[in-house]
């Protein structure tokens, strides 16, 4: 039986992770609140036991201390109430000053074109003690030294903010390296950092020199470039080497998802150690041996994998799932998932909101609930039919389970995932299987030359497959827009569902139907509700862009004609309207009451009759901004991305000079000018 008390109590859980993260109080009623909760518990637990019937008012507490538990866990962990973190710092000692800044690596993110990128954890701040993460940016050079997991690092310079996105509904990185409590960056030369000889060694350290060494070995065994990438994502979570062509074809495919050391790897692992070690069933505590070789095993991986934060995610889930699954009930499986999430959310509140949490708890929430209904639509008794249903009945139940949000997400849909996930799960045990045998013969020392060849192919073949997968575009649907909304009533729809096959009752029908009617509510709602009518002068280097959204359409005009830039597309998925026709950018435009000069390279803009109340600086124009502000008198001058940065500085002095507003699209973002409010920048 589904325990219905510990969902309740993780839902009431996440709704006040929810509240902790958004509202706020004074700590004094929070205590205050949490002592008064506390005793009416108590007192409530002690009726109950001596009651002989259901105390409800027992009940409604015990919900409501889930409720202030989730709020105080995200609000603790909220860096403005932790008095030590580096943010509460800046209004008191930081300022503008450099900062001396010992820090340890605690990740190693993708390379940028010019910078190596690292995650820190802060340990010093000017000799004194603070907690925080840093964003470090490393200047690529020959001399730059790749850092490693554990070690420290000591820098004396100016923390910088994360810039948040210039172009309205562009993915917005400074949001999304909150969420990981990442607040501040660095950005460095090798010359202006020194790696501390005494860095401590820690089980984080040691992971990252165990992967390290495996990933040195495994580079004298002649993989070529992809080859080699593939293998380093599969099996060790590393995607810095993946090339862009490969994670493109991987996505178009529809198995971006392999790529990432995730629930599907660990999932897998298990999996198959389950199957293999069927036979300690028979022993007298053959289960309890089991369950612990397998929690042993799964964590021994995780070790290999560098205990990166969502290997360390997936195999927390997944030792629940294997305790679950030795009590041989299903619904046994679901609880422990829910007792996993819940202890998660109590360790991190902040797992809530990172991507890779939601959609591997949906997978396997939808893998356990959906799988074992579409199984029974095709009931064989021909075991490759039924292997290869099963295979069909997994990835259908994952994707139903992950679609709104990687809707909401990805705004793409791959229309032969199906197709792709069918030919390639069923060997995903065999490659993960002979990858980590590959593995564990060179951390013993010998030199695999055969087994090497032989997984060389395999990777080979598997990176051919999805390219051809990938070839076929007309079965990618992309640019789908998807709010949070629908997301949110989808899911909603998709948990009515599961209560339908739970209990096939008036209450569940009646629950399905209100989930489909609110869905369509929210389509005629969306359908019917139209975009801003807005001029927006975006920021791209080197370019000029604008667009102009007026009754349903957009006018897309551009500097480089033959080419749509990603954030264009963007700004179609969030307006829900495609641009039809791209036009070369104008000398002047009006709108909203308002005309606007655009000044070139030629820097002509003494035009007769003509005072445009806005003055729009393209390509780095030669001349001198305030004889033009005495001869126009505009109320505003836009700088775009398109000019140099030192005469960005010059204009906007100049603007300071003659008090006027200076928007720099590269400093502030996106300029936009509404139709119903006067302007306004991104």
């Amino acid at each position: 039986m589904y325990n219905f008390t510990l969902i309740k109590l993780t839902f009431f859980l996440i709704v006040g992770i929810l509240l902790g993260f958004y509202v706020e109080f004074s700590s004094v009623i929070l205590l205050i609140t949490g002592a008064i909760l506390f005793i009416c518990f108590i007192i409530s637990f002690y009726l109950a036991k001596r009651s002989f019937l259901q105390n409800p008012l027992f009940g409604v507490l015990t919900f409501c201390v889930f409720l202030y538990l989730g709020f105080l866990t995200s609000y603790s962990q909220l860096p403005k109430n932790n008095l030590d973190h580096i943010i509460n710092s800046f209004d008191t000692e930081l300022k503008e000053d450099p900062s001396l800044i010992v820090a340890e690596v605690i990740e190693i993110l993708k390379p940028g074109k010019y910078q190596d990128r690292y995650i820190l954890k802060l340990i010093e701040l000017n000799s004194n003690y603070a907690e925080g993460k840093l964003l470090l940016n490393i200047s690529k050079d020959s001399l730059s030294p790749k850092l490693k997991i554990g070690q420290r690092i000591v820098t004396l310079k100016q923390f910088e903010n994360i810039q948040e996105n210039l172009n309205p509904h562009q993915f917005n990185y400074s949001r999304y390296m909150k969420v990981l409590g990442v607040y501040k960056q660095l950005n460095i030369s090798n010359l202006q950092f020194e790696i501390l000889n005494n860095s401590p060694i820690s089980l984080r350290s040691y992971a990252g020199k165990l992967r390290n060494h495996i990933i040195v070995n495994l580079k004298k065994q002649d993989f070529k470039k992809d080859e080699l990438s593939v293998i380093q994502a599969l099996l060790l979570g590393q995607r810095q080497e993946l090339s862009s062509e490969i994670q493109q074809n991987y996505a178009a495919a529809g198995v971006i998802h392999i790529l990432a050391v995730s629930g599907l790897h660990v999932g897998i692992i298990l999996i198959l150690l389950n199957w293999v070690l069927k036979f300690m069933d028979r022993w007298k505590y053959g289960k309890f041996v089991k369950t612990m070789f397998l929690l042993i095993s799964l964590w021994g991986f995780a070790l290999i994998a560098g205990l990166s934060p969502s290997v360390v995610r997936a195999v927390s889930m997944f030792s629940f799932v294997a305790i679950g699954m030795q009590l041989n009930r299903r619904t046994s499986i679901i609880n422990t998932l829910f007792a996993s999430l819940l202890i998660l959310l109590l360790i991190n509140p902040s797992y809530l909101f990172q991507v890779g949490f939601q959609l591997s708890y949906s997978a396997v929430f939808a893998i356990v609930v959906f799988q074992p209904s579409i199984m029974k639509i095709i009931n064989t008794e021909n075991k490759i039919f039924r292997y290869l249903w099963k295979i069909v009945s997994v990835t259908l139940a994952a994707q139903i389970g992950v679609l709104p949000l990687s809707l909401y997400y990805f705004h793409q849909f791959p229309g032969l995932f199906l197709l792709t996930n069918i030919l390639i799960l069923p060997f995903m045990g065999l490659i993960l299987a002979v990858g980590i045998i590959l593995i564990l013969i060179i951390l013993i020392g010998f030199d695999p030359i055969i087994l090497s060849k032989t997984y060389a192919w395999m990777i080979s073949a598997l990176n051919n497959f999805v390219a051809y997968i990938a070839s076929k575009e007309i079965f990618l649907i992309k640019d789908i827009s998807f709010s949070l909304v629908l997301c949110v009533v989808f899911s909603l729809f998709l948990i009515s569902i599961s209560f339908l096959l739970k209990k096939y009752d008036f209450k569940n029908i009646l629950l399905l139907f209100s989930s489909i009617i609110l869905i369509q509510l929210v389509f005629i709602f969306e359908k019917y509700e139209k975009p801003n009518n807005e001029l927006v002068i975006f920021h791209r280097a080197r370019q000029t862009d604008i667009a102009i959204t007026q009754q349903n359409t957009i006018d897309y005009y551009t500097s480089n004609i033959k080419e749509k830039p990603s954030f264009i597309k963007d700004y179609e998925i969030g307006n829900k309207i495609k641009i039809d026709t791209i036009f070369n950018i104008e000398n002047i435009y009006s709108f909203s009451g308002k005309d606007i000069l655009v000044v070139d390279s030629l820097g002509i803009y003494d035009l007769p009759n003509f005072n445009p109340k806005l003055v729009l600086l393209t390509n780095s124009p030669k001349l001198n901004l305030e004889r033009l502000i005495l001869k126009l008198k505009p109320e505003q001058i836009i700088a775009d991305g398109s000019n140099y940065k030192n005469l960005i500085e010059k204009w906007k002095q100049s603007a300071l000079n003659k008090k006027l507003p200076f928007h720099a699209t590269g400093e502030k973002g996106a300029f936009i000018i509404k139709s119903v409010i006067s302007t306004e920048g991104n």
